[in-house]
């Protein structure tokens, strides 16, 4: 998986932004989006490091890193916008 960093950030996009879409908010989106980019590269990194190459487990460890980074950064700036209203 080395040659595959790139490839690899897709699911932190398209799986975040649909979590953000769920949670709701545009500051959501894009603090999901941006969690999930993390949780993909960490992700990434995770199966290189265990050696995985280009297996059904590398992309389910890459979905769901991305899944737990978009989640986290959606509720983050669902929380975000809920101060902000609030003062």
């Amino acid at each position: 998986m080395d040659d595959h960093f790139w490839p690899s950030l897709y699911p932190g996009i398209f799986i975040a932004v649909m979590i953000g879409f769920a949670t709701g908010g545009i500051v959501a989106i894009f603090t999901g989006a941006l969690g999930g980019l993390i949780g993909s590269i960490a992700a990434y990194f995770l199966t290189v490091w265990l050696g995985l190459d280009d297996s059904a487990v590398s992309l389910a460890i890459l979905i769901a890193g991305a899944s737990v980074g978009g989640y986290l950064g959606a509720k983050l700036g669902a929380k975000l916008l809920a101060l902000r209203r609030a003062t």
